[in-house]
């Protein structure tokens, strides 16, 4: 099962980075009112992550183009809740300093337990090592960063509607991929395209800023904690 996010697929030509960045700017709408279109790319990430935390929580929704899924809400300070995978998604709730995850059978395999059908209907409190391909989603403003900041934008796009919003996009030259973000009010990302995003695989959505997150641990007696667990030992040969 791969749980990680990368904010796009290889490809370092602008020409196919997304859906909306091919499509012709909407005729009056020229100019960003919120300013960010006479800022430097750079610049613009910077104050797009800037906003995203300010507004304390937010939402990620969507699908990657290798078939990932995501739905996590992030609460800033406290960790998340929501589910994530491929073809077994994997719901958890994660905090800054535990990770409890819960799936179906192949789960145990996926984060190195042997516990069998012990498992069933439990959450599991999963180890440091395990935890690690988790760990993204402990914290809001790393997973932004991670995911929209492992790239130097190079280049604006004109002015688009995106979810009924004006939006500039920030091309990636490594990756191929576009970030919009809103081009009023606050300067919020709100859509991530990788290259060759299409039928809506390739497309993460950012939304529910400033909502209300609940991220509450599953309750003691519904948790295995694989730490606690023994580890097998093999029977000397004779």
């Amino acid at each position: 099962m791969t749980v990680a996010l990368t904010a796009c697929t290889s490809g370092p030509e602008h020409p196919s980075v997304s859906p909306l960045a091919q499509i012709s700017v909407e005729e009056g709408l020229t100019q960003a009112p919120n300013g960010i279109d006479e800022l430097a790319p750079a610049e613009v990430l910077e104050q797009s992550l800037a906003a995203m935390q300010a507004t304390g929580s937010y939402r990620v929704t969507g699908t990657t183009v290798s078939g990932n899924t995501i739905d996590i809400a992030f609460k800033d300070g406290v960790g998340s809740v929501g589910s994530v995978g491929s073809e077994n998604a994997v719901q958890l709730v994660a905090t800054p300093g535990a990770v409890y995850v819960t799936g179906d059978e192949s789960l145990a395999a996926s984060v190195g337990a042997d516990v069998g059908t012990t498992l069933a209907g439990k959450w599991l409190l999963i180890s440091p090592e395990a935890a690690s391909s988790f760990a993204i989603f402990a914290d809001g403003a790393a997973f932004a960063a991670a995911v929209l900041g492992a790239d130097d934008p190079d280049a604006l796009t004109p002015i688009q509607e995106v979810d009924g919003r004006p939006a500039i996009g920030l091309l990636f030259p490594e990756t191929g991929g576009t970030l919009w973000v809103a081009a009023s009010g606050e300067p919020l990302p709100l859509r991530l395209e990788e290259k060759g995003a299409s039928a809506g695989a390739g497309v993460i959505t950012f939304s529910d800023y400033g909502t209300e997150v609940a991220v509450t641990p599953p309750a003691p007696e519904a948790v295995v904690d694989l730490t606690k667990i023994p580890v097998p030992t093999a029977t000397p040969t004779p």
